[in-house]
C-alpha cells in the first residue's frame, strides 16, 4: 500500500500515541547458553535471536513465536555472539565479543547470512586484542542506513571501531571515532535515526557518544542518572528528543530535548535496582518501551508521550535481557529474550503522530530497495520535489514489463511502496524504473524463491 510521508505541523507532535495498553505474553522458548541473548524483529511473524557462551547460537521464528528453529552456525567463529540484526527471514547479521566467553574481547568479527543461515560469511573483524561488538543497528525509517560498533580494538580510551552502510548493507565503510579516556562502550546501546544522526553509550561515567554529521565529528553528553554503564538509548525521528539509561539507573532514565547536548532525569516509577536496561523508540510515534532486569524478574514500562510519563506493563515472570520491535502501519510487534530461553511477545496499536521524514525533498531520488534479495515482497522508496505524474514499473532482464507499481499523479513528498512479486515471476534479476516528469532512474533487484 502506497504511503506518502506527510509534513505535520509541530502542534500535532504531542498527540496521544496509544489508545489501549497491551501486555507481554509467552511466545515460546529457545535453548540459550550465556547471559546475553539478543533479538532482532523483522516483521510480526519473523524474528531472530543470537546467544552463546563458548560457541555461537542462532534461532529464528517465521510463525510469530509459535516455533523457533535452530539455525546452522556453519562459518561463524567459535565465539559468544553479542548482538544481531536481521533484514529479512534470509538476511541476518551477527557479531561476537572477540573471545569464547564474550568477556575479555579480542579480534571480534561480524558475520552475515543471505540464505537463512545455511552458511555465514565474514563481513569484517576488528583486529587487535580488545575488540568487542556491542551492536548492529539499521534505521527503522530508512533501512538503507546502518552501523556496527565495537569497543576500541586497542583497548579502552583508544579509537572506537565503526562500520557504516548507506545502501542497505551492500557496502560498508570503516571509520574510527576518537576514543574517550578510560572508556569502552555499552552493549546494545546503539541507536540510529538516519545517515547523519546516530550514536552509542559508553561504559564509564554515564556518557552518550553522538554524531549529528554522519561521523565527521562526535560529541559526548553526560547523563544525570546513577550508574556508569550506559546500556540503552533511543531517539525520536526529529533527532531532538531522546532517552538514555545506564544499566542501574532504574527507576530513572535521562531525557534530552536538544539532540543529546543536555539531559534531565525522568522517573518511570517502580522500585528496585536493575542490572541491565534497554530502550526502544517506535519510529513515527511518541511511543517508547523500557526493559530493566531486576534480580530474577524484569520491569517493563511504556510511554506514549515521548518519555515524559510511563506506565508499567506485565510480563511472564522471567529475567529478560533484550527486546526489539517493528512497526507495520499502526501495529507494533515486540519480542523480548530471557536468560532462561523463554521468549515474550507484545502487540500494540499506535497512532502515527509525526512524519518518518520531516524534510521536504529538494531533489528527485530513487533509492535501492530493501531487503534485496527479496521474497516475496520488498520496499522501494523515492522522492519527488514537486507534483508530477509518476510511473514505477518492473522489467525482467530482457526488458519486458512485468508489473506496474505506480501510474498516477503524486504530490511533493517522500514515498515508500511495497512491491509484492506476482506468483508467476521466477527467481532472477529484475529492474525497477521510475519516471517523474523529466526525471528517470532505474535500479536492479533480485527475487529469490
Amino acid at each position: 500500500m502506497k504511503k506518502l510521508i506527510h509534513l505535520f505541523f509541530i502542534l500535532f507532535f504531542f498527540s496521544v500515541s496509544v489508545r489501549v495498553y497491551s501486555q507481554w505474553t509467552a511466545a515460546g522458548t529457545v535453548s540459550v547458553t550465556g547471559t546475553y541473548p539478543s533479538v532482532s524483529v523483522v516483521s510480526p511473524t519473523v524474528a531472530w535471536i543470537s546467544a552463546g557462551a563458548t560457541s555461537p547460537q542462532v534461532f529464528r521464528t517465521t510463525d510469530g513465536g509459535t516455533t523457533w528453529t535452530v539455525i546452522s552456525t556453519t562459518g561463524l567463529p567459535a565465539k559468544a555472539l553479542m548482538c544481531i540484526w536481521a533484514l529479512s527471514d534470509q538476511i541476518c547479521y551477527v557479531a561476537d565479543g572477540g573471545d569464547a566467553g564474550g568477556t575479555t574481547g579480542g579480534d571480534a568479527a561480524v558475520s552475515v547470512t543471505t540464505n537463512g543461515g545455511t552458511n555465514w560469511t565474514l563481513l569484517c573483524n576488528t583486529g587487535g586484542s580488545a575488540g568487542f561488538f556491542n551492536g548492529i543497528v539499521f534505521s527503522r525509517s530508512n533501512p538503507q542506513y546502518g552501523f556496527i560498533e565495537s569497543d576500541p580494538p586497542s583497548g579502552a580510551g583508544n579509537a572506537f571501531y565503526v562500520q557504516k552502510t548507506t545502501n542497505g548493507g551492500a557496502n560498508w565503510t570503516l571509520t574510527n571515532p576518537p576514543g574517550v579516556s578510560g572508556n569502552a562502550s555499552g552493549q546494545n546501546s546503539l541507536f540510529m535515526i538516519d545517515n547523519l544522526f546516530y550514536g552509542y553509550g559508553l561504559n564509564a561515567g554515564a556518557i552518550m557518544r553522538i554524531t549529528s554529521d554522519g561521523g565527521t565529528t562526535w560529541f559526548s553528553g553526560t547523563l544525570p542518572v546513577t550508574g556508569t554503564f550506559t546500556s540503552a538509548a533511543a531517539f525520536h525521528d526529529n533527532k531532538q528528543i531522546g532517552l538514555a539509561a545506564t544499566s542501574t539507573s532504574f527507576p530513572s532514565v535521562a531525557r534530552t530535548t536538544n539532540g543529546g547536548s543536555s539531559w534531565t532525569s525522568i522517573s518511570l516509577g517502580g522500585s528496585g535496582t536493575t542490572t541491565n536496561s534497554a530502550l526502544k523508540w517506535i519510529n513515527g510515534t511518541n511511543t517508547v518501551f523500557f526493559l530493566g532486569q531486576i534480580a530474577a524478574s524484569t520491569a517493563f514500562y511504556m510511554s506514549t508521550d515521548a518519555g515524559l510519563t510511563w506506565t508499567a506493563m506485565t510480563a511472564p515472570g522471567m529475567n529478560y535481557f533484550h527486546f526489539d520491535f517493528v512497526r507495520v502501519g499502526t501495529t507494533v510487534t515486540g519480542y523480548a529474550t530471557s536468560v532462561s530461553g523463554a521468549i515474550a511477545k507484545v502487540t500494540q496499536t499506535v497512532t502515527l503522530v509525526s512524519p518518518e521524514n520531516n524534510i521536504v525533498p529538494v531533489n528527485y531520488a530513487l533509492n535501492q530497495n530493501y531487503p534485496n534479495p527479496f521474497n516475496p515482497s520488498t520496499t522501494i522508496s523515492f522522492s519527488i520535489p514537486k507534483s508530477e505524474f509518476v510511473t514505477l514499473k518492473v522489467y525482467n532482464s530482457a526488458g519486458k514489463e512485468v508489473a506496474t507499481i505506480i501510474n498516477e499523479m503524486l504530490s511533493t513528498g517522500n514515498y515508500k511502496e511495497v512491491f509484492n512479486a506476482p506468483k508467476d515471476l521466477t527467481s532472477g534479476v529484475y529492474f525497477y524504473k521510475i519516471t517523474a516528469g523529466n526525471f528517470s532512474d532505474t535500479k536492479k533487484f533480485m527475487l529469490l524463491k
